[in-house]
């Protein structure tokens, strides 16, 4: 079998079969099993119960363990503190915008308010990310009928 790159590290190995993606470096074989276990959790509902209440078994057998950690570890402590105000503020966010959007629609119509340029006229795509020709396009103005 020829080398493929490494969906963890990115790099070459040799796969023992045609489906692994993930070579056999630790690291990148807890990603494999990080991605296996939050598909699984979203597709299994009977997996994601049992977590849940092996987490919730783990907790009442060791009662204080986070008050003891934040206090071992304060910089961690402040780190995810400072996380979770991110983390709060892009929820705000997010619940703002959906709102907006539901009221106002998913595309705002008149984005470009500007007439001082024109997009008419022929261009070229050029793809920056894919391999692929260049492809040439025709943009025109469609004038807005105002009642």
């Amino acid at each position: 079998m020829e080398t493929v790159p490494c969906a963890g590290c990115s790099t070459f190995f040799v796969p023992r079969n045609k489906c692994q993606m993930f070579c056999s470096k630790p690291c990148c074989q807890r990603i494999r099993r990080a991605i296996w276990q939050k598909q699984k959790l979203a597709t299994d509902p009977e997996y994601k119960e049992g977590q849940r209440l092996a987490q919730k078994k783990w907790l009442q057998n060791n009662p204080g363990y986070w008050k003891d950690y934040r206090r071992k570890n304060p910089e961690k402590a402040d780190r995810n503190r400072s996380l979770q105000k991110i983390r709060n503020m892009k929820t705000r966010c997010d619940q703002i915008v959906s709102t907006v959007s539901k009221t106002i629609g998913i595309a705002k119509m008149d984005a470009r308010k500007s007439r001082e340029y024109s997009l008419f006229g022929q261009y070229w795509l050029v793809p920056a990310v894919a391999k692929m020709d260049a492809v040439k396009i025709f943009i025109a103005s469609v004038p807005v009928n105002s009642p």
